[in-house]
């Protein structure tokens, strides 16, 4: 099958290099001056591989026309409507009447633009092209995983040739359990974004229980057990934190409160974005009350500054606005973040060349001499550290943990002053 994918995030390499590496002849069609993805290694490689084969090229520019593409994905992210049909008609004019092309949407889009654009197409004439809606359910930190092995395989579809397309396909990444749902394309639509309205909801309860529990000497942590073991709702994102990000995530989380709010005012998720943006202050609130505001000049180490683990991604990191708080009150930043030092160096370049932040090549390097400690990011490296031989490294013993991975009675007993998000010290 002849693909060309046009796009320059996570979802178009991901999709570029794993469809290659089934066989496909897959042409990654980028904007000018867009770099390879590197946000995560193992997707590099793949890339790399499949370039080597020969069946994954990198076209930048307007070099679109090949006149042997069955499927044409359109991944370009934050497009307006006129923009995107203007691309796919552009490229129809290359198409001989009796070519048929299936238009393929995957990134989160306005509910009813698949229908819309399928119209607009037909109105003109380019009745040959099928556009379907093929929602992308990639995750950073484990993109390949997560589309060759995905848990659901959603298609807006009124078009039974399109549908038998995208099946055959996606065969190889379908075979041990059929995870195929067909739908119209305005319910795939709304699939895509309420997905993640409803676990940023889960995130953000978690949330609010653990601001009680801080407030009534509870730990979250046994309450969260309980919660989980109900099979009604199990454990997948009911862990409480300090604010979850990555531009895409939120992204939808904004249009499915703008398409809501078209018809009411979207009360829960209001208060659920609401909610998120107050945990990303909580661990700089904490440190302001635990210094009484004495905090100029003072030293903090931050763990982690990618949005997730396993990614170099910083978009919507907590990391960023923490940080920013941090270096605004003139306190100094030890930064330490295994894969997204290069991208935290960009981001916060001003600062460094005057020394107000420091990226440093370990945890421990960062922790030097600190008076605090501040974990946003997960990293496994970060789990099991020896916390009673840190605690000879700093100036103050104070964990602030913004993701829960330590034990408190632990970290009390190696001489900490450990505040977690509901759990520990109260802070």
């Amino acid at each position: 099958m002849n693909i060309l994918i046009m796009g320059s995030d996570i979802t178009a390499w991901t999709q570029a290099a794993v469809l290659a590496s089934s066989g496909c002849q897959v042409s990654l069609l980028l904007d000018q001056n867009v770099e390879v993805e590197s946000s995560e290694p193992q997707l590099s490689r793949l890339v790399q591989i499949q370039q080597a084969e020969g069946r994954l090229q990198i076209i930048r520019g307007e070099s679109l026309h090949d006149p042997q593409t069955n499927l044409l994905i359109d991944a370009r992210v934050n497009l307006d409507f006129d923009s995107r049909k203007q691309a796919i008609e552009q490229f129809a004019l290359y198409l001989s009447k009796a070519q048929s092309l299936v238009v393929a949407l995957v990134q989160p889009v306005e509910i009813g633009t698949t229908d819309r654009l399928q119209q607009q197409l037909n109105d003109q004439g380019l009745t040959q092209l099928s556009v379907v809606y093929w929602p992308s359910f990639i995750q950073s930190g484990r993109a390949i995983e997560s589309f060759s092995r995905s848990d659901r395989i959603v298609l807006g579809s009124q078009h039974s040739g399109a549908v038998q397309l995208i099946k055959r396909l996606l065969t190889p990444f379908n075979r041990s359990l059929d995870n195929f749902m067909l739908m119209q394309p305005k319910e795939a639509e709304l699939t895509k974004v309420a997905i993640n309205g409803m676990l940023a909801t889960r995130v953000s309860f978690m949330n609010e229980l653990a601001r009680f529990a801080s407030l009534n000497q509870i730990d979250i942590e046994p309450v969260r057990q309980g919660i989980g073991s109900d099979s009604r709702i199990g454990f997948q994102y009911l862990y409480p934190g300090c604010g979850f990000g990555g531009d895409a995530f939120l992204q939808t989380l904004q249009q499915l409160t703008q398409a809501l709010g078209r018809d009411y005012q979207p009360d829960l998720l209001s208060v659920v974005c609401s909610i998120n943006e107050q945990q990303k202050d909580l661990l700089f609130q904490k440190f302001w009350r635990f210094y009484q505001a004495e905090i100029q000049q003072r030293t903090v180490a931050i763990w982690g500054g990618a949005f997730k683990p396993n990614s170099s991604d910083i978009s919507g990191s907590p990391a960023l606005i923490l940080i920013e708080s941090l270096l605004a009150h003139g306190v100094r930043v030890r930064l330490y973040d295994p894969a997204a030092a290069e991208a935290l160096s960009h981001y916060f370049a001003e600062h460094s060349k005057r020394d107000q932040l420091v990226l440093c090549e370990s945890a421990l390097i960062a922790a030097e001499e600190v008076d605090a400690i501040m974990l946003v990011t997960e990293w496994k490296e970060f789990w099991n550290i020896d916390l009673a031989a840190l605690r000879q490294k700093v100036r103050q013993p104070l964990l602030l943990d913004g993701r829960n991975i330590y034990d408190p009675a632990y970290a009390q007993q190696s001489g900490w002053i450990y505040s977690g998000i509901g759990r520990g010290q109260a802070l």
